[in-house]
């Protein structure tokens, strides 16, 4: 999930004269960050793997890196053996209580040291001897975020994070887990000017969040779209071919989050485009057909494809494949009153990230696995992330 191409960044100046919004330092998940998001995680019973027990369905990876902008011959900072304290946050789907749309979360932290890896369990419980002590996440799904901090737990800009996910299916009758797919965790960098040390925290709205719209002494932006490739659902044996069953569903997730508080929904305008249903030419136009649908969640969600909208099969497609157009979402983190009732101003642009996950094969879709990363349009929208406390 690349936010902005680099050769691009020689065309910005002429056009950030004309459109401010483009100043924002948008963030590149094809260098290390400061901040790391893992989109998904599952925290469930563990499962057998070729004969093999207690194996955890969610195994998490962080390595530390020396930044680009360092010399790692020359700077003391990426020595061998340099510690790095790390911020995790698990955070939860919204949940329906006395004050509506709750996100839970817990926190854990620890230190890697430079050019060293961490791994560890979603579901609280070590992989071995070499695993930190983790919390258990307070949900059964939902997705990480982490960031590094000073002993004090102030946030450092110190872009040396990365990090990835293994994510495995449920035993299958006597054979165990046969479904796996991977990810790698989306990095987030702080911004290249401003306090060369360390992240200012918050603002005057709330103290302790943390900024992503790409200004001095922040991170950088993230965008509110993404675009995707998608294999539509295949539930029943039939055309077109290959008569292989599927399942395809997307993960939603904002960074706009306060944290074991009331959250409003986030309403996503989606748009799905069918596979050629013959090559195109100039006298050919039977392909490329469209399902405009939507889709609200409150903090992170994932939803099968013919949930979304029941057109959303190859039966109805004509086609095994397409693209999902997930349009800029209006949602909102600010309540309208002190005691949590949701604000009325839903309006505003908040921050998306996706993650594609197809499951095929005979038994319950459960066979196989894999995972599509998305691509955005790299238009910032500035975002906080409230943690707790």
């Amino acid at each position: 999930m690349r936010f902005i191409s680099k050769w691009a960044l020689a065309l910005l100046p002429a056009l950030a004269l004309a459109t401010p919004a483009f100043a924002q330092q948008l963030n590149d998940s094809e260098e290390p960050g400061s901040v790391l998001v893992f989109p998904k995680f599952i925290n469930a019973a563990r499962v057998s793997v070729d004969g093999i027990a207690n194996i955890s369905r969610t195994e998490i990876e962080v390595g530390v890196v020396c930044p680009p902008t360092l010399n790692p011959l020359t700077s003391a900072l990426c020595a061998e053996h340099v510690l790095y304290k790390i911020r995790f946050h698990w955070v939860c789907p919204g949940e329906e209580a006395v004050n509506s749309n709750i996100c839970k979360e817990s926190n854990f932290e620890f230190f890697v040291s430079m050019n060293g890896k961490v791994a560890f369990s979603a579901d609280g419980d070590p992989i071995n001897s070499n695993s930190p002590n983790t919390t258990v996440p307070p949900c059964p799904r939902g997705y990480l975020i982490a960031w590094v901090v000073n002993t004090n737990d102030v946030p450092l800009k110190f872009d040396g994070l990365i990090g990835n996910a293994v994510i495995r299916g449920p035993n299958i009758l006597a054979s165990g887990s046969t479904a796996v797919s991977a990810y790698n965790a989306i990095p987030i960098q702080a911004t290249t000017d401003g306090d060369q040390n360390t992240v200012r925290l918050g603002d005057a709205q709330d103290p302790r969040a943390l900024i992503f719209d790409g200004n001095p002494g922040h991170y950088k932006a993230i965008t509110g779209s993404f675009y995707g490739d998608v294999r539509y659902d295949k539930i029943a044996p039939g055309a077109p071919l290959p008569d292989i069953l599927s399942i395809t569903s997307i993960t939603f997730l904002t960074l706009d989050v306060r944290s074991n508080k009331p959250n409003n929904s986030v309403f996503v305008p989606l748009h799905f485009y069918s596979e050629s249903a013959k090559v195109p030419n100039a006298n050919n136009n039977d392909f490329e057909k469209l399902v405009s649908t939507s889709w609200n969640f409150v903090c992170w969600d994932q939803v099968q494809l013919s949930d979304i909208d029941p057109n959303l099969t190859q039966a109805h497609m004509g086609t095994r494949k397409g693209v999902v157009l997930a349009g800029r979402p209006t949602g909102s983190i600010t309540m309208k009153d002190e005691d949590g009732a949701p604000g009325d101003d839903s309006g505003n642009e908040v921050t998306l990230i996706g993650l594609i996950e197809t499951n095929e094969g005979p038994n319950l879709f459960m066979n196989r696995k894999y995972n599509f990363n998305t691509v955005n349009n790299s238009v910032p929208v500035s975002t906080r992330f409230t943690p707790f406390p």
